[in-house]
């Protein structure tokens, strides 16, 4: 993870980590540049905190060495490490009526000795955090009187107050309404843009994390799983295997970003790898039947153009498919691989797709699960009459089909599992 090393801001080598004989961190390896924010993301108990902790001399690693700035952070007194890294930590407690005016100044601790009180100087680095974190303007409320968000505003602008050119958050944004979150993450993002420190916050929340972080460390039971761009570490794949849950990851609308969504557990059935579905859909329609199935069954795709957002969701989800080119008829060689996938499959499902000259080729292949003895299942909402576009030889084939297969209408697609597994015995016995 070492990029430019003269740059070099904090770095940790090999760092382990234990309690009570259970290891905590396992040889994690990390490295911060100036100017970039980081994002920390990992379930509960993958090491986050732990790792913060460590990286501010709060705790001391069992092995490995922390270096700032090329010196050991062993080998720095606190006060020196005070000097170089502020901390916003996941919870602070402050009982005491401190004003606002007071907590930011305890940012300057590590500047001023029983021989140097507070300076003007003091006052300046104070009052420019306080600017720079809009809390300035209730300088002498008591820190009690504050909401959540204002609090954590607070507490960074005493970290800011330290003049670190490191800051570790750890979890800054857990106890915030969304609002608050955009606010403080907007504010942390500036800050690293116009001062050009290093920022390393964990993070629970994958599309904050995305939409505001340079980079990604994605931890998993004391190790480092990945590490990149966020494009590049938050794919579905990564997702599922550090969080167990299938998530579906999208180009963002407005940001040049990704957008997560998580996909409900609550469907209740379970996967059977055993009973292999084939679905033939393209032009969107296909996303929520694969999305579906993919819970429940071993799934397949064909023919689906690229470009199209079911090759999209295809691709996300691992299910194998024959591709064709974009905007492109299906070739005589995909549609035998096509026919290839439907002959392993006990299942074909086709959506409710409209047709052209280019994809006829795909109600045909539907026919030819009929053929085969295939179970097969029509999505028929809306009529043929208004997808096809091949002077009623789609409609002639499509109606034909009907007559042998399952028809339902869009909204009765969840019914799909329930109605495989009804017949699971029929379709193992044909296999």
């Amino acid at each position: 993870m070492q990029e430019n090393y003269s740059k070099i801001l904090i770095e940790a080598f090999g760092i382990k980590f234990g309690y009570q004989g259970r290891d905590v961190l396992k040889g994690v390896t990390i490295s911060l540049l100036p100017g970039e924010l980081v994002g920390l993301l990992g379930p509960n108990g993958a090491g986050k905190s732990t790792l913060i902790k460590i990286l501010s001399k709060v705790l001391k690693p069992i092995a490995g060495d922390v270096y700032i700035e090329g010196k050991e952070l062993e080998e720095l007194s606190f006060r020196e490490v005070a000097k170089r890294i502020g901390v916003v930590p996941q919870e602070t407690t402050l009982d005491y009526s401190f004003t606002v005016y007071d907590v930011v100044m305890m940012g300057r601790n590590p500047y001023v000795s029983r021989f140097r009180g507070e300076t003007g100087s003091d006052e300046d680095i104070v009052r420019e955090a306080m600017r720079l974190t809009n809390t300035i303007d209730f300088a002498d409320r008591p820190i009690t009187e504050l909401s959540g968000g204002e609090k954590q505003r607070v507490i960074l602008a005493r970290a800011l107050a330290q003049q670190p050119k490191i800051l570790l958050l750890d979890e800054p944004t857990s106890h915030l309404d969304i609002s608050y979150q955009i606010e403080m993450l907007d504010l942390i993002k500036r800050l690293v843009k116009e001062k050009g420190i290093s920022v390393l916050s964990a993070l629970h929340d994958p599309n904050l994390a995305s939409q505001f972080c340079d980079k990604i460390i994605l931890m998993k039971d004391g190790t480092i799983y990945d590490f990149g761009p966020p494009r590049d570490v938050l794919t579905s794949a990564n997702l599922k295997e550090v969080f167990n849950i299938d998530v579906i990851v999208r180009q963002h609308p407005v940001y040049d970003g990704i957008y997560i969504l998580p996909l409900s557990r609550s469907s209740g059935g379970y996967r059977d790898l055993d009973i292999k579905v084939h679905i033939i859909c393209g032009g969107g329609t296909g996303a929520k039947i694969l999305y579906l199935l993919h819970r429940y069954f071993d799934l397949s795709c064909g023919v689906v153009n690229l470009l199209d957002s079911d090759a999209d969701v295809c691709n996300e989800l691992g299910i194998p498919a024959v591709f064709e080119a974009p905007f492109s008829p299906i070739s005589d060689e995909n549609y035998q691989k096509n026919l290839n996938m439907i002959d392993r499959s006990d299942v074909v499902v086709i959506s409710s797709l409209p047709f052209g000259k280019g994809n006829l080729a795909n109600l045909k292949s539907f026919g030819y699960a009929i053929e085969k003895g295939k179970l097969t299942i029509m999505i028929d909402d809306p009529p043929i009459e208004d997808r096809d576009f091949t002077d009623k030889e789609a409609t002639c084939l499509w109606n034909s089909s009907r007559e042998k297969s399952i028809v339902l209408r869009s909204n009765e697609i969840e019914k799909i599992p329930e109605i495989i597994y009804e017949r699971a015995g029929v379709i193992k016995t044909r296999g």
